[in-house]
């Protein structure tokens, strides 16, 4: 596995203001996050689960879930996501998501047209779902979901991950850890990349878009 560190930067807070502007405005026109009924063959699918503070709070609490979900809204991709409002086994809830994705797969959509990203329990959702697709050109981007030992007994089986994987994880961060255990162990249709994020804010570092964790995410959904 790739591992990296990025570091914020406070003066470069026009840029983020920029960059949060061009997002928020390209995906302005995305009215609803349920997978369309009408399949484009040839759209950027970016799947979004959210994390157990989500589930118990709701969506207008210091988790930012439309907030996130405005940034990741842009040109060429579709935001698929849902506020989960029962407390799920990360297992059962994945298998909801992988048929969602197995109809956008049968109806041709190319698997490297689909993105599949979670934070916190919303990444051991992601991880389910990988499992369970067995699709190696998936791109997914696993946001502080390794590592989290209240979670320990809900990871799938490394040895049936499969994908083209981005960690992302604050180094300050008390609840997550990088996800050796996870993909490291993995075997073959498999490849990860991990970034320490530089940052004080620890595991709520995903609670609100931040520039030091998107970029990356936009250079993923370029390649």
């Amino acid at each position: 596995m790739n591992r990296m560190v990025i570091r914020a930067n406070i003066n470069v807070l026009p840029c983020v203001l920029v960059m949060f502007f061009l997002i928020s405005t390209a995906g302005a026109g995305q009215s609803s996050y349920t997978l369309p009924a009408n399949v484009d063959t040839t759209a950027h699918y970016f799947f979004f689960f959210h994390n157990y503070y989500v589930e118990v709070n709701g969506p207008h609490g210091d988790c930012r879930y439309f907030d996130l979900l405005n940034a990741f809204a842009k040109e060429d991709v579709i935001v698929v996501s849902e506020v989960r409002t029962d407390i799920v086994s990360s297992k059962d809830y994945a298998k909801k998501a992988a048929q969602q994705i197995q109809t956008l797969l049968a109806a041709g959509v190319p698997p490297e047209n689909i993105t599949i990203s979670g934070h916190s329990k919303g990444g051991v959702i992601a991880l389910h779902v990988s499992s369970l697709l067995q699709q190696p050109d998936i791109k997914y981007i696993i946001l502080a979901g390794c590592g989290i030992k209240p979670l320990a007994q809900a990871y799938p089986e490394p040895s049936t991950i499969k994908g083209t994987f981005l960690s992302l994880y604050a180094n300050s961060d008390k609840i997550a850890e990088n996800c050796n255990a996870v993909l490291l162990s993995s075997g073959q249709g498999l490849s990860s990349r991990e970034i320490i994020l530089d940052s004080p804010e620890g595991h709520r570092l995903f609670f609100k878009p931040d520039r030091i964790w998107l970029e990356p995410i936009t250079s993923m959904l370029a390649q």
